[in-house]
């Protein structure tokens, strides 16, 4: 793996180095590059295992999309796009990340400006207090300087409960988040890897702190981690709310997080009723039918309080018209759901590989002609 290493390294300071060229040339070099970096999402992205179709094709199937449909085919092996018609791909609109795309978004419907009020978490909170939404407890900010034993102790004292969430405030995808909890009068620290003293451990960068909440409980039997919604919503040009997509995020074991980057398996759900759909994915492109703890189908699981939730996701979309196309973070409690995070940048390879290619319904079709955000011709107004 040296060599995906160095080659990841490699693309990494390219991407750095251009970051100070013309508006107008970034999305022609970063193309450039990407194309460069095929060879590497061929040999070292492809999930060789679960991909039965021959190198061969699969070679022509990603000049294909990156030609073709004009993204670079990271989503090929998380959506398994080798099991689809190719007349399909059509409908997924691949990476926000990818230069084309990101160029469209970033001058219709994320303009990059204000994404730092949804990335820095300790202004998030702020801005959702003020809009009146539900909301975890947070009981402060916590910096590297600080006594980290200190903080929390007055956290617990001031009804911080048995366990607290500590999150980096420019942290995603799970990145970085701590469990701080009371054993026997003692604070213990856990992360991924190990579980210690809070005295033994240090944070390397500014935390948000936050209760830590208890889940509905028809929950409870499928994962220990409090699992979280992802809801994208899109504000129309008429001011109306139209939900693209929506799936649920589940850990697995012992896990306190459930992001899909952090070993999780996510599932679509069906926006009309909330229930979930057939298949779970992984981030190494394997396929759950049913959940590997409990061996229940996942279309037997209806999300409770499916109404307001969607109702809750309209409601921050239209408190940010500025930020027009964004990924929501909620979770379900026994009172109702509750705002977790808000992602200005949401992972939509992540979306379309559970909920499936988001250009398949026509009201998101319509509003991705009307913002100019389509990047290729498959969709030629008729």
């Amino acid at each position: 793996m040296k060599a995906a290493n160095l080659l990841e390294s490699f693309y990494d300071f390219c991407y750095k180095s251009i970051k100070s060229l013309p508006g107008v040339v970034t999305p022609y070099i970063r193309r450039l590059i990407r194309f460069a970096a095929l060879p590497y999402y061929y040999f070292f992205k492809i999930s060789w295992e679960e991909c039965r179709r021959s190198k061969l094709l699969v070679a022509y199937d990603l000049l294909y999309i990156f030609f073709k449909l004009k993204y670079y085919p990271d989503n090929y092996s998380l959506c398994r796009l080798w099991e689809l018609d190719r007349s399909q791909w059509k409908l997924y609109y691949g990476s926000i990340y990818d230069p084309y795309q990101k160029q469209r978004l970033s001058r219709h419907v994320q303009r990059p400006e204000y994404s730092v009020l949804f990335e820095d978490k300790e202004v998030c909170y702020l801005l959702c207090k003020a809009g009146g939404f539900p909301l975890p407890r947070q009981y402060g900010c916590i910096d590297p300087t600080e006594d980290l034993a200190t903080k929390l102790r007055e956290m617990f004292s001031c009804g911080g409960g048995e366990r607290m969430i500590i999150k980096p405030v420019a942290g995603s995808g799970g990145h970085g988040i701590l469990l701080a909890s009371q054993d026997n009068g003692e604070i213990v620290i856990a992360d991924k890897e190990r579980k210690v003293p809070v005295g033994e451990y240090v944070i390397k960068t500014r935390c948000v702190v936050q209760e830590y909440l208890a889940q509905h409980e028809s929950f409870n039997r499928l994962s220990n981690a409090f699992n979280t919604i992802r809801v994208a919503t899109l504000l129309a040009h008429d001011n109306s709310v139209i939900i693209v997509g929506a799936f649920i995020r589940f850990g697995l074991g012992d896990a306190y997080v459930d992001n899909l980057s952090s070993g999780g398996i996510a599932v679509g759900v069906n926006i009309e009723d909330g229930t979930l759909m057939e298949r779970a994915n992984d981030f190494n492109c394997r396929v759950y039918y049913t959940h590997p703890a409990t061996g229940e189908p996942f279309n037997s699981i209806k999300i409770p309080f499916w109404d307001k939730v969607t109702a809750l996701a309209k409601e921050v979309q239209l408190f940010f018209p500025f930020f027009r196309f964004m990924g929501l973070d909620i979770g379900v409690t026994a009172t109702g759901p509750v705002v977790i995070e808000i992602n200005p940048l949401h992972d939509n390879v992540a979306l379309e590989q559970s909920y499936g290619p988001i250009l398949r319904h026509a009201s998101v079709l319509q509003e991705f002609r009307h913002y100019d955000l389509l990047v290729n011709n498959s969709f030629a107004q008729r």
